[in-house]
């Protein structure tokens, strides 16, 4: 029987890991719950590419199983996102961050109209394919599903601070919305990833 892999990406600012404990608690508790063999990793900045620490912005991506498999770095490019298509899919389940993500792929392919997609389940709005979404109502409050598909470390860290705060939000309630920021470990909401309701197809 192969092996499950994970993954896990963490942002790089200047040389310095960025929010890294999330990213370590969750390593430890996933290969508790699938190895019964938690697995400590330090994420000292001295493993970082000489080369790399001047760079902004470096993404990390971190491959593993019961074990490490691979650390890899590279400079980071932000995606252009400016559309969304809503995607459907009542049994999805992405409650670890698994390495196979090809459910989440194969869904982005039937739904290939905007940027990228916003996942339904259930009725309840849940995530784009690579980002948890924080909705901006016309007061400016901040909004982030409950039905998340997968609790990042971004929204986990914005809720902590009541930046942003839990709401359930239905498919039928996203036009009560202005928009849509998208976060993960790479991008926050002084980022402005945001689309607007009009450009949720």
């Amino acid at each position: 029987m192969t092996e499950h892999l994970f993954i896990e990406v963490i942002k790089v600012k200047n040389g310095v890991f960025v929010n890294p404990q999330p990213h370590i608690e969750r390593i430890f508790s996933t290969t508790q719950h699938f190895f019964a063999k938690p697995l400590s990793i330090a994420l000292n900045n001295n493993i970082i590419p000489a080369q790399l620490r001047t760079v902004d912005i470096v993404k990390c991506r971190i491959v593993y199983g019961s074990e490490i498999v691979s650390i890899d770095f590279e400079p980071y490019k932000m995606r252009t996102i400016n559309s969304l298509s809503l995607a459907e899919h009542n049994t999805i389940d992405y409650s670890y961050k698994y390495h196979n993500q090809d459910a989440i792929n194969n869904l982005r392919a039937l739904h290939s109209e905007g940027d990228d997609i916003l996942i339904i389940k259930n009725t309840l709005v849940t995530d784009t394919s690579f980002t948890n979404v924080v909705f901006k109502d016309h007061a400016g409050k901040l909004y982030t599903p409950k039905s998340t598909l997968l609790a990042g470390t971004k929204r986990r860290q914005l809720l902590n601070a009541g930046v942003i705060h839990e709401k359930e939000i239905k498919v039928s309630d996203i036009r009560l919305y202005v928009g849509v920021y998208l976060i993960n470990a790479m991008i926050d909401i002084e980022d402005d990833v945001f689309v607007g309701v009009d450009a949720i197809i």
